[in-house]
């Protein structure tokens, strides 16, 4: 059974002194007094309750405690290992979660509480915080800037020779766990080890005509696994289970093995082409991995290659985040402002008095639309042939704007540093768009908490 809330508090041990306990009490004060968050708790529990009510069963987290894992696991940048021994050693974060004396949390049930809590529900918590920063007049909302940045999968870095691997190495555990579910039905050569010694040789011989050989030796001992995979796949089906707990093992198994089938033929498929035709595949048609298969190229200019996704952010005065969209491929920042204005329009129910972006967002298209929307200056850090009178009322704004612009990049670099923008370990791409906007949750009300302080501590 779980609750929203404790209705009685445990006996808890003195605090402790210190900055981060002065900032968790602030973080908690604002959890308690936020208007609509009581709201936000009930889609918790909705979430991790996967919509059930359960009246029985002994007590699991509150949703206000899944909650505040959530910002102590982005906040402090910790994984859910490091977050269980904090649960137990870290006398300031068992105040924080109102843990009672002498318990802890295991990884387990944090990971499994946490991955149940969906993105719409961290972004409607962040949007409670912009609310409450809104009526305490800290941010409002009117002054914008807007930028893109890649945020990366947990991915190696993509081969052709490593994906192969990768694929064999999958279907054989998969089809071996078939093999001890319903015996001889299931028949495979286990090319593991062919498979790694063939990778090894590619990462070390050199030139073209000792590695190509080596390659298509890869590419055969891919699709012979992946043949048997199919006939595994069918064999599963036909098999009948004597009862139902095996059957739904089987059926596990069966779906697994369906669906590395469809992305393992996407990796021979590419590289084929790559290595026997030569062809240049293009990035809309490749897979850079089997487990991630979600994973975008994202092309930065003459810099590194990302794998990953590209995220738009925009921020106001205070640095909170106030929008982020986490965008499907590698679109081009000049098509990002529509829908940007979109999501400013919905949150704060107008459009900003001023926006500025950067250069790449520039064009005339996206001024007429900002324009349209009741945006009175807009300006980007490189105009192009567009007139400055035509984006502001004034040169001496259009340097503050573009001077304003430039705060976004610390604002980026620290969701980055500090709350996971860098890279992202969630698998599936629902986990990676909650685990961002969890990020985004936990930044703003950390920011929010530093100047409610600052405020109170100024003269």
């Amino acid at each position: 059974m779980r609750l929203v809330k404790k209705l009685q508090l445990f006996l808890q041990p003195a605090k402790v002194s210190c900055d981060r306990m002065t900032e968790l009490e602030e973080i908690d004060r604002l959890l308690r007094c936020a208007a609509g968050i009581d709201g936000v708790l009930k889609q918790v529990l909705r979430d991790v309750n996967d919509g059930e009510k359960r009246s029985t069963g002994r007590d699991g987290l509150t949703a206000d405690q899944v909650l505040r894992l959530g910002i102590l696991r982005k906040r402090h940048g910790l994984t859910h290992r490091e977050l269980s021994e904090a649960t137990f050693d870290s006398q300031s974060m068992r105040w924080f979660l109102n843990l009672e004396c002498g318990a802890g949390l295991s990884k387990s049930a944090i990971h499994a509480n946490l991955k149940r809590v969906k993105d719409s529900t961290w972004e409607a918590a962040s949007v409670c915080v912009l609310r409450h920063a809104h009526a305490e007049g800290l941010e409002h909302g009117e002054v914008v800037r807007g930028d893109t940045t890649a945020v990366e999968t947990n991915v190696h870095y993509p081969t052709d020779a490593s994906l192969l691997n990768d694929s064999v190495r999958v279907l054989c555990r998969l089809l071996s766990e078939a093999r001890r579910l319903i015996g001889d039905g299931v028949v495979f050569t286990n090319h593991r080890r062919r498979a790694k010694a063939k990778l090894r040789l590619i990462h070390n011989v050199r030139g073209e005509e000792k590695r190509h050989p080596l390659y298509l030796e890869l590419i055969r001992v891919a699709k012979e696994n992946l043949t048997e995979a199919v006939e595994g796949v069918l064999a599963l089906k036909a098999y009948t289970a004597r009862d139902e707990l095996l059957h739904i093992r089987i059926d596990a198994v069966r779906q697994r093995l369906e669906t590395y089938v469809i992305r393992v033929k996407k990796v021979v498929d590419q590289a084929y082409r790559r290595v026997v035709k030569k062809e240049n595949v293009p990035a809309s048609d490749k897979i850079v991995s089997i487990f991630e298969e979600h994973t975008d190229i994202i092309v930065k200019g003459v810099r590194d290659t990302v794998f990953g996704h590209k995220v738009m952010v925009t921020t106001g005065v205070s640095g909170m985040v106030l929008t982020l969209r986490v965008l499907n491929g590698n679109p081009t920042d000049s098509t990002l402002v529509s829908d940007t204005l979109e999501d400013l329009q919905a949150l704060y129910g107008k459009a900003p008095t001023a926006m500025a972006f950067d250069g790449c967002f520039a064009s005339v298209a996206n001024r007429d639309a900002a324009k349209a929307a009741g945006v009175e200056d807009v300006t980007f850090c490189k105009n192009g042939n567009m007139k400055l009178s035509t984006l502001v009322s004034s040169t001496k704004l259009n340097r503050l704007l573009r001077n304003f612009r430039a705060g976004i990049e610390g604002c980026i670099s620290f969701l980055k540093r500090t709350f996971g923008f860098s890279r992202v370990i969630d698998r599936s791409l629902e986990t990676f768009n909650a685990a961002l906007h969890m990020g985004a949750f936990a930044y703003n009300i950390t920011l929010l908490a530093r100047m409610s302080i600052a405020a109170r501590s100024s003269p």
